[in-house]
């Protein structure tokens, strides 16, 4: 039997000081933050530190006008961690202290686990996406790129959570969002595609997004606070975003969303697709 990660992971400051982290940490200057960092050279809400992917974490950069440094090289978009890697913000030095690593064979005891015991919960999910993000980045100054992605990141955030949605994950140029459905209101669904749409007509990184309804199940390392969604519907929903991106369409809804906002939104229709590892067609409509 594997044991999980109990001892958790946490920052370690240079006076020896210990954060621990279960879930996500927030490193900034205001008092909703994590970690309250008082210097000017730190941004109000400027970093943050997410736990996804059983036991992965993930150093994300708000757009913050100093930047956020890994091992003394500023990072460009979220990027994954590693047990004594340096963080640095403003004049301040973290270690991250992961002491036991989460192996391949837990991650997939979880997978495993979680999906044998728990029902699956039904749930809005959300996909978002940059759109050409590698030629951007051959284009863009470092520095211009950072502050752009993370401002970017922390915008669309706030439009999730401002609806009561969670991010689950952050990809590289991009993040997983969900919203239990006992707990959601279709118009809430609906609020979030409009700032998203919105967000799309600013100048901004030209970015997709694809919305799904499914039922998946939701685990992780409970020990270190973490939720992790998992099944059939996560899968598709990435299969969907690919299928958005080969059509050229920047706001897509799946079959089951569509009908599940019924005629809060007007769509148009695709067509119906197949898609690899499911069966049958899948109807997709555009917003």
């Amino acid at each position: 039997m594997n044991v999980p990660p109990e001892e958790g992971a946490w920052l370690e400051a240079g006076d020896g000081t210990r954060h621990p982290i279960r879930g996500s940490c927030s490193l900034g200057r205001t008092v909703a933050n994590t970690i309250v960092l008082e210097s000017p050279k730190v941004s109000r809400r400027h970093a943050l530190i997410h736990l996804q992917n059983i036991g992965e974490l993930w150093l994300i950069d708000f757009g913050s006008s100093n930047g956020t440094f890994l091992n003394k090289r500023r990072i460009q978009h979220p990027i994954r961690l590693s047990d004594g890697d340096q963080i640095t913000i403003g004049d301040q030095v973290f270690t991250l202290r992961q002491p036991v690593a989460v192996s391949e064979e837990y991650k997939t005891d979880v997978v495993q686990r979680t999906l044998r015991e728990i029902g699956n919960i039904p749930c809005w999910l959300l996909v978002a996406d940059i759109r050409g993000f590698t030629p951007l980045s051959r284009h863009m100054q470092s520095e211009d790129l950072d502050v752009l992605l993370g401002a970017w990141i922390f915008t669309s955030k706030e439009i999730i959570e401002n609806q009561h949605g969670i991010i689950n994950k952050y990809l590289g140029d991009g993040f997983l969002a969900y919203w239990p459905d006992a707990a959601t209101s279709p118009e809430e669904i609906v609020a979030v595609i409009s700032a998203l749409k919105e967000l799309q007509r600013k100048e901004w990184p030209e970015f997709r997004f694809v919305v799904h309804f499914g039922a998946v199940a939701i685990g992780g390392v409970a020990s270190m606070g973490e939720e992790s969604l998992m099944g059939g519907e996560v899968n598709l929903i990435f299969r969907l975003e690919k299928l958005a991106s080969s059509l050229g369409e920047s706001c897509c809804l799946s079959e089951a969303a569509k009908i599940k906002l019924g005629e809060l939104v007007p769509v148009r229709s695709l067509g119906e697709f197949e898609l690899k590892g499911f069966e049958g067609k899948c109807a997709f409509f555009a917003l």
